[in-house]
Parts: structure tokens; C-alpha cells; sequence
């Protein structure tokens, strides 16, 4: 099992509505958004790495409002 925190950047004023399509989700355990350089961190899970980066690419960074992410992959 892969864990993992994914932060997001939206477009402005579309952070709730991101945040609505990524609890939908499976794969994503935890969401909220935040205040700082990002707009939301998602916590998800996945069954390997190329589970883990089909998810971000394919599922998080093309949704609409999406801006950059940045994924941090938990070690321990």
C-alpha cells in the first residue's frame, strides 16, 4: 500500500467544488482545504507507485480547476 498527500492549487474561488470532485474519489481518504501557497491537501492511498501516479495524473490533474499539484509519498 502506497500512501500519499497531494496538494492542490485551483483556479480562484473553485476550491469547494474541486474539493467535492476529489472526495468522490476512492482513492482519496481525507480531504480539506487549506490556507497557504496551496488551496487543498488530499490524503490517498493506492496499491503501488504506478497505481499511485495513474491516480495524480489521470485522475487529480486533469480535473477541472486543477492548477499544479505537488504529492508527497510517506515513507514511515
Amino acid at each position: 500500500m502506497v500512501e500519499a498527500y497531494v496538494l492542490l492549487m485551483t483556479a480562484a474561488g473553485t476550491a469547494r467544488p474541486v474539493l467535492d470532485s476529489l472526495r468522490e474519489l476512492d482513492a482519496v481518504t481525507r480531504a480539506s482545504i487549506i490556507a497557504g501557497e496551496f488551496d487543498i491537501i488530499a490524503e490517498v492511498e493506492a496499491d503501488s507507485n504506478q497505481e499511485l501516479l495513474s491516480l495524480v495524473t489521470e485522475q487529480i490533474q486533469s480535473g477541472e480547476n486543477v492548477g499544479r499539484t505537488r504529492t508527497c509519498i510517506v515513507l514511515e
